[in-house]
């Protein structure tokens, strides 16, 4: 497994589990409920509204993981040398 295809999966693994302690302390303070009917629904699926909100934890920590890599392997010092 290459360098890139491990950081990719290590991020996308703490993301998820990040994402499952997110979740759980949100919607721990949040009625589901109430968020939907602020949005305007009314009949909302609460079940939806719990893999509307991990879906949204875990591509937000997927992306500043990801970004967090690519900035620290930017300034790399080998690559400052080569530069």
């Amino acid at each position: 497994m290459g360098s890139v295809q491990r950081n990719v999966a290590i991020v996308g693994w703490m993301a998820f589990l990040m994402a499952i302690a997110a979740e759980g302390v949100f919607f721990s303070m949040t009625d589901p409920l109430l968020l939907a009917r602020a949005m305007g629904l009314e009949q909302p699926d609460v079940l939806g509204i719990y893999t509307i909100g991990f879906f949204s934890f875990w591509s937000s920590f997927t992306l500043c993981g990801l970004l967090a890599v690519c900035l620290t392997q930017a300034f790399s010092p080998a690559r400052r040398q080569a530069a």
